[in-house]
């Protein structure tokens, strides 16, 4: 049996998500905009798993837009806000996902201003406010660092955009069904992330607030997403949210993992609050990719960083932003708890960890 601890990446499927999934491709349905019996019985799908979404959410179900992942409300958010308004400067943290900061940096004729962090991993209030001003169409702020873990302050930064009048769009996707969900103009959400499948997602568009459609050529999802829903996902979707409100609270598992790591572990975050199922650590001596694919071949799924960065020659860019030198940022390796973690996962790790790592570091010499 192998060991999963890469939920941060892509979370097991949730056995109500897939009981939704097969229920729904049982139903008579058809397509969500139809009127006939068919059609309704696929937009009652639709609506119910609106209506689950928006209650992890706290938010009314008009407010949700299904899309098809994080990457995708991200863009809708950015593209939507930018074709709508004539200023030109848009501000994000330094750590934001790659969907954040190359979809902004690819809006032709903006400015993006990066609001760096400290060596914690944690981007200070003020500072953010600072760079806010007359000129700017959107903010940008992650709940949680999807490497670290490490939270955001989402609540003060709202507060400084709402004063403003500057829309602030927030990436949840590490928090939702952890903790409570932010409240923002725009906050994106994807479901692979909580245990519904991959490419199920949804983008949360504050009641009056203007935003073009990514995909236009439909009057789906309120004229904000062009295009037949795909009722059956979206159903597991709904499901795998109404469940996450049940789960057993992660912080006493991934204390378990740290308080047995091998001396010598640096876990970065550590001093400040981070989302209860996220630990980000380096070791002395060792590459974290060598380390990555010795765990695999001992049955251990984990990562390097962000999954989307997988492959990349660069050192994690938010471990540069928090003042760690390359070969540090590349000897981090992330280990990200989920709904089917338990204590065998983690003490199966730490069982074999101390001699994966004096062997990476024999062979690194």
């Amino acid at each position: 049996m192998r060991t999963y601890l890469d939920h941060n990446a892509t979370s097991t499927l949730r056995p109500e998500a897939r009981a939704a999934l097969d229920a729904a491709l049982d139903a008579d349905a058809g397509n969500p905009s139809s009127l006939h019996a068919e059609g309704r019985a696929a937009r009652a799908l639709v609506e119910r798993a609106r209506a689950d979404v928006a209650a992890l959410c706290g938010v009314p179900p008009k407010e949700v837009v299904f899309t098809s992942g994080g990457s995708e409300g991200i863009a809708a958010a950015l593209r939507g806000v930018a074709d709508r308004t004539s200023k030109r400067t848009i501000v994000v943290s330094a750590i934001e996902h790659s969907a954040v900061l190359e979809g902004a940096r690819g809006l032709r004729g903006f400015e993006v201003v990066e609001v760096p962090c400290d060596p914690s991993g944690r981007v200070d209030a003020d500072r953010f406010g600072a760079a806010l001003g007359p000129g700017v169409a959107l903010a940008a702020l992650q709940a949680a660092n999807n490497e670290t873990g490490v939270l955001q302050p989402v609540d003060e930064v709202a507060a400084r955009c709402r004063a403003l009048g500057i829309p602030l769009l927030v990436d949840a996707v590490q928090v939702a069904g952890k903790l409570a969900v932010p409240r923002a103009d725009l906050v994106v959400l994807s479901g692979h992330k909580l245990g519904a499948p991959p490419g199920t997602g949804a983008l949360v568009v504050r009641e009056g607030l203007a935003l073009a459609p990514l995909i236009a050529g439909g009057a789906q999802e309120t004229r904000r997403r062009g295009g037949t829903e795909a009722f059956a996902v979206l159903a597991a979707f709904g499901a795998a949210c109404a469940a996450a409100k049940h789960d057993r609270p992660l912080g006493v598992l991934r204390d378990r993992l740290e308080t047995g790591l091998p001396r010598g572990a640096r876990i970065h975050g550590a001093s400040v609050p981070r989302v209860p199922n996220t630990t980000c650590v380096s070791f002395p001596d060792v590459s974290g990719e060598t380390l990555v694919i010795a765990l695999d071949l001992a049955g251990i799924a984990a990562s390097t960083g962000s999954a989307c960065a997988a492959g990349a020659a660069k050192p994690s860019h938010v471990l540069r932003a928090m003042g760690l030198p390359e070969d540090a940022a590349r000897s981090a390796v992330r280990f990200s708890l989920g709904w089917s973690s338990t204590e065998r996962d983690v003490d199966t790790l730490l069982g074999i960890l101390p001699d994966l790592l004096a062997r990476a570091t024999m062979a690194g010499r």
